[in-house]
């Protein structure tokens, strides 16, 4: 399996903002207990409650905690060839275990912020675009490149008429409470000869508050 999927998969669970909408269970709402012995309905009740309210996943690779989550941003427009719409955004904070502490560049914490796009190309001729290598700014001061380890491959050459979309990832330090706002800002399109097919950038505000 991809190392890169692999990580994003288990320690990143973040289905919520793929193209299907469905939402995965937390990895505390199983029922089986060590000994293999069913739990108790109300105890799974309990369970369930701490869930919903605290949105907590568990994975080898640490504890991830949402924050806030807005599914329905619709921003968005055509940048010459290419229809780009910003999906949804999530924020958390991510707990890491000690022995992925290398992929989070030391941090046993880091809050992540996932924003969910899809682009479209609408001719047949060949483009570029990189909305996966987009920065984010924050009111806290940060500004932050996606990572490009975690992202979903919704960027780079579009040989024709193809549609991406997917999560792109950036790790701020910043507590998730603290992050009011942020802005989004993708490159513009280029033909195959690097030539601009709209505008050079195209920036997004998006509201993080809980």
């Amino acid at each position: 399996m991809n190392m890169k999927r692999y990580g994003f998969l288990f320690a990143l669970p973040f289905a919520l903002l793929a193209g299907c909408g469905e939402e995965t269970e937390p990895a505390s709402s199983t029922a089986p207990t060590e000994q293999g012995e069913e739990v108790k309905e109300s105890e799974v009740e309990e369970q369930e409650t701490v869930t919903a309210e605290e949105e907590v996943y568990d994975s080898e690779i640490g504890t991830n905690t949402i924050h806030m989550k807005n599914t329905e941003l619709a921003l968005g427009e055509t940048m010459g060839s290419v229809k780009f719409e910003v999906n949804k955004v999530q924020t958390s904070r991510m707990s890491v275990a000690e022995e992925y502490l290398e992929m989070f560049d030391g941090k046993d914490e880091v809050t992540l912020v996932v924003v969910n796009v899809t682009a479209e190309n609408t001719i047949d001729d060949t483009i570029h675009f990189y909305p996966d290598q987009g920065t984010l700014v924050t009111n806290t001061g940060e500004q932050i490149d996606a990572d490009l380890w975690f992202s979903d491959d919704v960027g780079g050459d579009f040989l024709g008429k193809v549609k991406k979309e997917g999560n792109v990832m950036f790790m701020a330090d910043a507590m998730p409470e603290e992050l009011t706002e942020v802005r989004f800002i993708v490159g513009g399109p280029t033909n195959t000869d690097y030539e601009k097919l709209a505008e050079e950038s195209y920036e997004y505000k998006i509201d993080v508050t809980k």
